[in-house]
């Protein structure tokens, strides 16, 4: 009587937790849950496996008890089926409290809870009419196969979440003899960096469970970033984010892959490091890489070329490598334990001519040789020419004019060779007739045509000159201008001067200053830095015939106006983005932040709206406040819905004096400064507040439909 007791208590338990479940998942976007049931979350992966043992367990027994030829003990029996209903309720309850800790959205995510819930409903049935479907083995078997079935895809698609897309299928799927990828075809970040990705990051960072907002399956979500801000700044001591948190100490709450999870080995953090550090390129073969360089080295020993190349020398001491080693030329293996060598120099102006002299104590091992931008005149080539093992020779942009090349002649071994920039014509490669292995000739950005090089396959037929892009066949993107600010700053008071800057010669920069895109017909072109005297938005954009457009650069350049005395903020930024908030300092120091947002010039809001108060210790004349703010649409960045500006003589008695609805983007487009002008007639004034409101619900367009979104700003300008 007493087990019968107890049974009918659990079994209530399990209805009132199923009924519970059932309510939370119906009102499953408006639940919050507290940090004590977010602890209890976190344990879902601990519980799941109980459910499953023990309904496969009930399922052997019921269908044992069902049968006429064996028999077990119904209470065993019963205890079964009951504890399989327990433990199902409890892991479907837990893991939908996991499931709003963030981060885990999508269908996967979605599917998995609905299961889970269904498989709890089966149970808390199969246990309730238990006396009812015994009596028919037909139905043991239907409810025991479908409590199975669901059991098995649930699992599955939970497995999905943590371990990664398609986790139990996987290995049938992706076969282990995979044609190897040779030297020649292998992309640095297909080959190399995406297997890191995929072992070590995916499993947190995917569809169904973007830990931080951050999802790392695909090129263009791994540009993107997270909530965080980008993964990666080529520019920036430690490359940014990413290579931040796999430093951290392993027992840090931020490192990464978290604790517990498999960790990166020395040589995968390496790979990371080099590709960041090398500019992060999706697209970069590894045979594109110049010989010596780190990254090609640890390549090496991944891939095979497809004509494995052989030297007919012995190693060098390496004390006589070592003691030719200097600051600005570097001398090593080509690959490990590689007897060949590749030098590298650097340094424009401490290179001399006696410095190729050295090498000849080495000449016979020196295979790659990178001269690019230094001071070599032709007769050095003389020196060069000595050098018989010589596969790979880059002298672009040096000073050689041409009739130097005869003295190359004699290196039957080499096969690339850069002139890219330099003085070099048609005529002087026809010296280069008796180099019958050369494949390749670099010669963009000199006075070789394409002409020229059909006239060239007379003689060198087997070789393949690189005209580089002369933008009539290629279609490529221009790279975006820069603007900056080299005499004065972007925050002046008499004037400053503008300069625009763009990589790619011949391209035609225009440039507007009141804040509309610049167009190629009639926007002002850029010739020279200029002076600015007012307040200006400048936009700008390169355009060069056969090329696609840069991306519009923009810069805001602001008149410093009247200061207040002390700014209070009266919501508080979002933990993560507080930067100089302190006293609101960020918004009057006059420093302006760029397109990276978790820098110390932004404060950001999402969850409540800005509020500030500016006080003047005596009666200012105001007509405008200019707020100046980012917009990143795939970051969540968007234009406050609305921004009012109200003034008075003390904060009690402010009357509303402006209210700003700026204009929403209506689809993802590149990240960009902007500023909102709130004009009204001019007052004298001792207090002003700003109130900027945030979009609620993201629009359908959007990645986010349904969520808030964020309002950053870095300066607010009076008059």
């Amino acid at each position: 009587m007493k087990q019968n007791r107890w049974q009918h208590i659990i079994f209530n338990v399990c209805i009132v937790l199923n009924c519970l479940l059932v309510f939370l998942l119906i009102f499953y976007s408006e639940v919050q849950i507290p940090a004590f049931l977010q602890i209890v979350g976190r344990a879902h992966p601990l519980t799941l496996h109980f459910p499953i043992v023990l309904l496969l367990l009930a399922f052997l027994f019921e269908m044992l008890l069902t049968s006429t030829k064996k028999s077990v003990p119904r209470e065993i029996a019963d205890w079964l089926l009951l504890a399989a209903s327990f433990t199902t309720v409890v892991a479907a309850l837990m893991g939908l409290f996991l499931s709003k800790e963030g981060g885990y959205e999508g269908d996967e995510i979605n599917a998995h809870k609905w299961l889970g819930v269904f498989c709890a409903l089966i149970s808390v049935i199969w246990y309730g009419l238990k006396k009812q479907i015994r009596k028919n083995k037909i139905f043991t078997t239907v409810i025991g196969l479908c409590s199975s079935v669901v059991l098995l895809i649930a699992g599955h698609k939970g497995a999905n979440i943590t371990h990664g897309e398609d986790f139990l299928f996987a290995s049938a799927d992706n076969p282990t003899d995979v044609p190897p990828v040779s030297m020649d075809e292998a992309i640095v970040y297909t080959h190399l960096v995406q297997p890191i990705i995929e072992n070590k990051c995916t499993n947190c960072h995917n569809s169904n469970k973007a830990k931080g907002e951050l999802v790392m399956t695909s090129e263009q979500l791994l540009i993107k970033g997270g909530k965080n801000g980008k993964l990666w700044d080529t520019t920036a001591a430690d490359l940014g984010l990413l290579m931040q948190r796999i430093h951290l100490p392993a027992d840090h709450k931020e490192h990464m892959p978290p604790k517990g999870k498999p960790q990166l080995t020395d040589e995968e953090s390496r790979i990371l490091y080099l590709w960041i550090k090398s500019g992060a390129s999706f697209t970069q073969k590894v045979a594109d890489l110049p010989p010596g360089d780190s990254l090609r080295a640890i390549a090496a020993s991944f891939f095979k070329t497809d004509q494995e190349e052989t030297y007919d020398f012995e190693p060098l001491d390496e004390s006589v490598v070592t003691a030719l080693n200097t600051e600005y030329r570097v001398i090593a293996p080509v690959a490990q334990g590689s007897p060949a060598l590749a030098v590298n120099f650097y340094g424009i102006h401490q290179f001399q001519s006696e410095q190729l002299k050295d090498l000849n104590k080495i000449k016979s091992h020196i295979v790659s040789l990178h001269l690019m931008k230094m001071p070599v005149k032709d007769e050095d080539l003389k020196i060069i020419g000595s050098f018989d093992n010589l596969r790979d020779l880059n002298i672009s942009f040096t000073e050689v004019k041409g009739s130097g090349l005869k003295y190359l002649t004699g290196l039957q071994h080499l096969k690339q060779l850069s002139l890219s920039g330099t003085g070099i014509s048609a005529k002087d490669l026809q010296q280069l007739a008796p180099l019958k292995n050369i494949s390749s000739i670099k010669v963009w950005n000199t006075s070789v045509t394409e002409k020229d090089v059909n006239a060239l396959k007379a003689t060198l037929k087997d070789t393949r000159f690189d005209l580089g892009f002369n933008g009539d066949t290629v279609v490529a993107k221009l790279s975006t201008p820069t603007i900056t600010a080299t005499k004065g700053k972007k925050v002046f008071s008499g004037s400053t001067v503008v300069t625009i800057k763009n990589l790619i010669q011949n391209a035609t920069v225009r440039y507007t200053v009141d804040g509309s895109e610049p167009d190629s017909l009639h926007a002002a072109v850029y010739k020279a830095p200029f002076t600015l005297k007012q307040p200006a938005t400048i936009k700008a954009r390169a355009f060069l015939k056969g090329w696609i457009s840069s991306d519009p650069a923009s810069a805001n350049f602001f008149k410093a106006g009247i200061k207040p005395d002390s700014i209070r903020l009266l919501t508080k930024p979002n933990p993560r983005y507080v930067g100089n908030a302190k006293k609101g300092l960020a918004l009057t120091d006059e420093a302006l932040g760029g397109l990276v947002f978790n820098t110390t010039e932004w404060i950001g809001y999402k969850n409540e709206p800005f509020e500030a108060l500016l006080f003047f210790d005596k009666p200012v004349p105001v007509r405008v406040v200019t707020l100046s703010a980012l917009v990143s649409t795939e970051s969540y960045i968007m234009p406050p819905s609305s921004i009012e500006i109200w003034g008075g003589s003390y904060a009690g008695a402010l009357q509303l004096l402006a209210k700003l609805k700026p204009e929403q983007p209506k689809v993802n487009q590149p990240s960009y400064l902007t500023s909102y002008e709130c004009a009204f007639p001019q007052q004298p004034l001792q207090v002003l507040k700003i109130v900027a409101t945030q979009v609620m619900s993201l629009p359908a367009w959007h990645a986010g439909k349904g969520e808030k979104a964020w309002i950053f700003f870095d300066e607010v300008f009076i008059n």
